[in-house]
């Protein structure tokens, strides 16, 4: 992905473009993470699992020593919760800095100066935006390391990476519109357009999107990339009855979905750290009508 405009005096961060604009932002509290230095936000990831190496297998070590992470994201971000949730998938330690986006911070401003939306990977100083580059970034450098996000078949790497594309295009954008519209018109359009993405979803998970048999997880036996992707997307795909009206889950169209979002976030690396439906409802109400004031 080409960058352009970066200011010369800084890092070169990696990759720009999805974010989401949210509003103002809770502080969590941090919580130190063993006898490690770094201070986790709430949510901490899970202890460093056991890796396989050539000379077999060996407790890994918390980098804290030689890789430092940082993440700035806030609390109701899906896109932020993705990069934690990998993040705590892969066993990796981090220090996860909330951000208010109505008082950007310094480190953010500079972290990322091209649009300055989050979230936002530091590692080492290196600094990675984009949520979906975030996720392959963190597979790839830390791929002896816990397990894979993305399938190791090159064909299904590249339907991982379709189907994650698709669910920001398809799931994501037209939910932002449905709950932002202006008009009954444009508000049917984005409901159509995104019941019409959680059924393929559906299908997706039923095995009939590629002639397979139903699994557990889109990744398979095991949450993977897929997975990620969409679960960031859980907490308001429950509240959208609330929030917009719509009847986007239910048992009887969407069974398996549901399914999977309750067993999604039972997993040890999710449940720490998964939002509060109400807490998302309440600051949604609020952040619409800010929004129907200023029009």
């Amino acid at each position: 992905m080409a960058l352009h405009g970066l200011a010369s005096a800084l890092p070169r961060p990696i990759g720009f473009g999805q974010s989401t604009s949210l509003d103002k932002v809770r502080p969590g509290a941090l919580l130190r993470f063993g006898s490690s230095r770094l201070l986790l936000g709430v949510g901490s990831p899970l202890p460093p699992p056991r890796i396989r190496t050539a000379a077999g297998t060996r407790s890994e070590q918390l980098l804290a020593a030689e890789d430092e992470l940082k993440v700035l994201g806030t609390w109701r971000s899906p896109f932020a919760l993705r990069v934690r949730l990998a993040l705590n998938f892969k066993g990796l330690g981090y220090e996860y800095l909330e951000e208010d986006l109505d008082n950007r911070s310094d480190l953010l401003l500079q972290s990322n100066p091209v649009t300055k939306k989050l979230p936002v990977l530091i590692h080492n100083g290196v600094l990675i935006c984009e949520s979906l580059v975030i996720l392959e970034y963190i597979d790839e450098k830390f791929a002896a390391i816990g397990p894979s996000l993305l399938p190791a078949d090159i064909y299904e790497r590249a339907m991982a990476r379709f189907w994650a594309t698709y669910i920001d295009s398809k799931l994501v954008a037209q939910w932002l519109k449905m709950f932002r519209a202006n008009t009954d018109k444009e508000k049917a359009e984005a409901t159509r357009e995104t019941i019409e993405a959680v059924e393929k979803l559906e299908g997706l998970l039923s095995g009939s999107a590629e002639g397979q048999s139903k699994k557990p997880f889109f990744g398979g036996d095991d949450a993977g990339y897929i997975d990620v992707v969409l679960a960031g997307m859980i907490a308001w795909m429950q509240g959208t009855k609330e929030l917009c009206g719509v009847e986007l889950l239910d048992a009887a169209r969407t069974p398996l979905l549901l399914d999977w979002m309750e067993r999604f976030a039972e997993l040890d690396a999710a449940k720490l750290i998964m939002p509060d439906v109400g807490n998302l409802v309440q600051f949604a109400k609020v952040k619409r009508a800010k929004m129907m004031n200023q029009n």
